[in-house]
C-alpha cells in the first residue's frame, strides 16, 4: 500500500462559517464515469472501512487512488476515486446525501444497513436517538465559533483592502504568470474544486502530503493580510485562459474564497502557508499593502487575527465533543453489525471495477 503521506488525499466538506459546506456533488462526472458506488448505512456499519479495503486493493494492482477524508473525522474515509478504472465509492449518508445519477448503468447502491441486528437495535433505540442527537449538537456551537472568527478577521482587514493595495496584488499575479506560464495549449483549462484542509475535531488540517506528490515546485503565500485569495484568483484565471487544468482549493472556513491553487500539469503548486520540505518561492502578502493602509490598520488586524484563533479553537473543541459523542454512538451499534456483510460487498466491488476496462488519460 502507497504511504499515507504519498497518497492523493482532499477533502469535499468543510466546516466553515457558512456551516457544513459540500463540494461532493462537483466531484466526479456521473455522465461519463464507469462506475459510482454509493454506500448507505448509519453508524458503526464499516462503510470507511469497506472503501479503504478496495482503496488498497486498487494500489496494490497499480491503480491511483484519489482519497477523500472525512471533516468529522479525518482518519474516517468519506470517498475514493480511482481514475484509472473511472470508478467511484462514496459515503452517501447526511450531511453529503449523494445518490447515483444513473442507477443501474452506472450507479450502484452499497446498502450496508442490511448488516444490522434490527431486532437488537431496536431495543436499545432510545441510547441510540440520545447518542445522535448529543453529537449533532455539537455542531451548531461550532459553526458559530468558526462565523464568529471569519468576521473578526474580515473586520481586521477592511482597513488594508485600498484600491492601491488590490491594485499591487493584481499587479503581483501578472508578474507570477508571466514567469510560470510556458505558452497557450489552445484551450480552456477545467477547474476542479477540493478542500485542502479543514477544520476538525483533530484541530486544523493541511493535507500536504498531497502538495508533495502532485507538485516538485511552488509559492509558499505568508498570508497575515488576507490577500492571498485576490491573488489565486488572478493566477487561476490566467492559467484557465491558456487551457490548464486547476484544482481551486478554498479556505475551508471561508469557501468563497482561494487559499490554495495546483496546477497538476506543471507540477506546480500556490500554497498558503508552508509545505514541509519543499524550496518554495515566497510570497509576503504585507509588501503588497499600501503604506498608509498598513501602517493604521495594521494593530486592529493582529487583534482581530488573535480573536479569530481564539475562536477556531474554541471551534475545534466543540468538534471533538463531537467525535467522543459519535464514538459513543458506534459503541452501541458495533456489537450488533455483522461485518461479514461489508467483507463480501468489498470483495464483489473489487472484482467488479478490476473487470472494468482501464480509461485513457
Amino acid at each position: 500500500m502507497t504511504a499515507s503521506n504519498q497518497r492523493i488525499q482532499f477533502f469535499l466538506g468543510a466546516n466553515s462559517g457558512q456551516g457544513f459546506v459540500s463540494l461532493y456533488d462537483q466531484w466526479v462526472d456521473q455522465r461519463t464515469i464507469q462506475a459510482f458506488y454509493t454506500i448507505k448505512g448509519g453508524a458503526g456499519c464499516g462503510k470507511s472501512t469497506l472503501m479503504g479495503r478496495v482503496a488498497a486493493r486498487m494500489e496494490q494492482e497499480g491503480y491511483e487512488v484519489e482519497y477523500i477524508r472525512c471533516s468529522g473525522d479525518p482518519d474516517s474515509l468519506d470517498g475514493i476515486w480511482i481514475p484509472g478504472k473511472g470508478a467511484a465509492m462514496v459515503d452517501g449518508t447526511s450531511p453529503h446525501v449523494m445518490d447515483p445519477a444513473y442507477t443501474g448503468a452506472t450507479g450502484h447502491y452499497v446498502d450496508l444497513g442490511a448488516g444490522y441486528d434490527r431486532k437488537a437495535l431496536f431495543a436499545i433505540r432510545e441510547e441510540i436517538v440520545a447518542a445522535a442527537q448529543a453529537y449533532q449538537a455539537c455542531y451548531l456551537p461550532a459553526y458559530r465559533c468558526i462565523r464568529g472568527a471569519v468576521e473578526s478577521r474580515k473586520k481586521g482587514q477592511q482597513a488594508i483592502r485600498t484600491p492601491e493595495t488590490l491594485a499591487k496584488t493584481a499587479k503581483r499575479a501578472e508578474g507570477i504568470l508571466k514567469r510560470e506560464l510556458k505558452g497557450s495549449l489552445e484551450r480552456r483549462g477545467i477547474r476542479s474544486k477540493r478542500f485542502l484542509g479543514g477544520i476538525t475535531c483533530q484541530g486544523q488540517i493541511f493535507l500536504e502530503g498531497t502538495v508533495q506528490t502532485l507538485c516538485r515546485e511552488g509559492y509558499a503565500i505568508r498570508d497575515d493580510y488576507g490577500l492571498a485569495g485576490d491573488l489565486l484568483a488572478h493566477i487561476e484565471q490566467g492559467f484557465l485562459e491558456c487551457g490548464y487544468d486547476v484544482i481551486v482549493c478554498p479556505s475551508e472556513t471561508e469557501p468563497d474564497r482561494l487559499a490554495h491553487l495546483l496546477i497538476p500539469a506543471r507540477a506546480l503548486a500556490f500554497v498558503t502557508g508552508k509545505v514541509t520540505g519543499m524550496d518554495f518561492r515566497t510570497i509576503r502578502t504585507e509588501s503588497l499593502v499600501e503604506r498608509e493602509a498598513l501602517r493604521e490598520g495594521k494593530s486592529f488586524l493582529r487583534l482581530s487575527n488573535r480573536v479569530a484563533e481564539e475562536l477556531l479553537e474554541e471551534a475545534e473543541g466543540h468538534l471533538n465533543q463531537a467525535k467522543e459523542k459519535h464514538d459513543i454512538l458506534e459503541k452501541l451499534y458495533h456489537p450488533h453489525v455483522d461485518f461479514s456483510l461489508a467483507e463480501e460487498v468489498g470483495e464483489k466491488v473489487i472484482g467488479e471495477i478490476l473487470a472494468l476496462p482501464d480509461t485513457v488519460s
